[in-house]
């Protein structure tokens, strides 16, 4: 054999090892779990703060529930709305 067959030869040998490790890593690897948690927004509007949150906090379980998850890292945001009410917006993280 000439020394360029052994090169080759050599080098194919080195590259395919490298491809079955790689191809072990992905078998054994276990899979990311994208798309199990699902960012929710709703708002709820009422003459007062107090209650606009309560009614985004209904929206916010009914939500929750529809899509089978439970609520994770909510916060809520309250702002003057129409005239004479106000708009709470209520976002959460909901998983599984």
């Amino acid at each position: 054999m000439a020394p360029e067959d052994v090169m080759i030869r050599s080098k194919l040998v080195i590259a395919s090892v490298a491809l079955g490790v790689i191809a072990a890593f992905a078998v054994v690897a276990e899979p990311a779990q994208a798309g199990t948690c699902v960012p929710v927004t709703v708002k709820g509007r009422a003459a007062d703060p107090a209650a606009a949150t309560t009614r985004a906090a209904i929206k916010l379980t009914q939500r929750a529930a529809a899509i089978g998850g439970k609520i994770k890292n909510s916060s809520t945001d309250c702002k003057k709305g129409p005239p004479g009410g106000f708009v709470c917006i209520t976002s959460a993280v909901v998983c599984p």
